[in-house]
């Protein structure tokens, strides 16, 4: 009878191509959570812009839909005062939580919105975001009013614009 030596280990080589393989599996996944943060905070920015955009326009709308309320005993067409001279650009704080009706103020080019201790956006007490600028920009047409919301947070992209036509439908 011949016994046989069975080689039952892995070589040398074999452990280093593991071990290899692994790193790079290891390296890979390790390049990529940097990259998922990153972008979830764009997304989350991103996300921000999209709704200071839509408060703009309820900003404008609410302004509208005052006007019109106050007018219901009186016969006069002033459902746009107030949003006439906003052709160069203007900025808003909602305020409806102080009950002070919103206005709309000339747009003072590089002001940044603020967050207060209550999570909300302003221009007028918190601390600076440094990131997001909010311009209205409304130009009068007939028995319209086209509004534009444009939201700037970053310079590495676009700004997102917010456009729609508000009508005096009484």
């Amino acid at each position: 009878m011949i016994f046989e030596k069975k080689n039952l280990g892995f070589t040398l080589i074999e452990i280093m191509v593991a071990i290899s393989v692994f790193s790079v599996g290891i390296l890979g996944v390790y390049a990529l959570v940097p990259a998922a943060i990153f972008l979830g905070a764009e997304n989350s920015d991103r996300f921000v812009a999209s709704q200071l955009a839509l408060e703009g326009l309820e900003i404008v709308r609410n302004i509208r839909d005052s006007n019109w309320l106050e007018q219901t005993n009186t016969p006069s067409n002033l459902w746009d005062e107030g949003l006439d001279n906003c052709s160069a650009g203007c900025e808003a704080d909602y305020t409806a939580l102080q009950n002070i009706e919103p206005t709309l103020t000339s747009y003072g080019v590089g002001r940044y919105l603020k967050l207060d201790n209550q999570g909300f956006f302003n221009y007028s007490n918190g601390v600076s975001t440094e990131k997001f600028k909010r311009k209205i920009t409304i130009t009068n047409d007939v028995n319209a009013l086209n509004v534009s919301v444009e939201v700037e947070w970053s310079k590495k992209y676009p700004a997102l614009v917010l456009v729609e036509k508000l009508y005096d439908w009484r």
